[in-house]
């Protein structure tokens, strides 16, 4: 999502559909895809799709912008999956101790691992945290605020150890090319990567680390230490 807050009334943009799939109706579609850690049970058991599975999404998009931690975020991808399928999510009182049970139970309803049972877009709408019953409600719905602060704690933390593991992979690659008929490909298999994902996590490590360097005001001389 954009935020264009340089008009008096900011407004907000969805962006990037590269993975977008138009479903038609009465067609069934089934596909594993999406970033992990904010994917539907359904798609990590490969069941058919739908609407749901977006549903899911914002409910996990809302628990991170309300907490700044992420619900079924693992250490790696398989974790993270079965986390998701397994439901292993909590309010941690760390980040949700001011957070209203309105809000949690918006969450919930989005979160819920039956997509016949999952919250849709009509009674999300209607949710009380979202279209307050009474002034009690909308006094709650004007105390939720973003976390921003722990969400850049959050965030920052996940991308170095990001950046730290691509710049040990290519340590590693670089190591293993220095030996006598090892080729590019060979060391990549040995790493057990393809060519085509390491090129694109090279890709998105040296993205994210110039946008985070020049959000916190840091130097690329932080980094040059771990290419050698």
């Amino acid at each position: 999502m954009l935020l264009d807050k340089n008009v008096p009334m900011p407004r907000i943009k969805v962006i990037d559909f590269g993975l977008a799939h138009k479903i038609e109706d009465g067609v069934e579609f089934k596909n594993i895809f999406g970033t992990p850690e904010f994917v539907a049970p359904e798609i990590v058991n490969y069941e058919p799709l739908g609407l749901p599975a977006d549903m899911w999404s914002i409910g996990v998009i809302t628990y991170i912008l309300l907490s700044g931690a992420s619900p079924f975020l693992g250490e790696t991808k398989q974790e993270t999956m079965a986390n998701i399928s397994g439901m292993n999510y909590e309010f941690d009182e760390e980040f949700f101790g001011s957070t209203s049970e309105l809000a949690k139970s918006f969450i919930k309803q989005l979160l819920t691992k039956d997509p016949r049972k999952r919250l849709m877009i009509e009674g999300a709408l209607n949710h009380p945290w979202i279209k307050p019953m009474n002034s009690k409600q909308a006094l709650v719905r004007r105390q939720s605020v973003v976390n921003i602060e722990n969400f850049r704690k959050q965030y920052a933390r996940r991308r170095w150890k990001f950046s730290f593991r691509i710049v040990a992979l290519c340590n590693h690659l670089t190591r293993m090319m220095k030996k006598p008929q090892v080729s590019t490909s060979r060391a990549l298999k040995c790493a057990h990567i393809s060519s085509s994902q390491f090129i694109c996590d090279l890709i998105k490590v040296m993205r994210i680390t110039l946008v985070f360097s020049l959000s916190q005001g840091k130097n690329w001389h932080i980094f040059s230490k771990w290419w050698t």
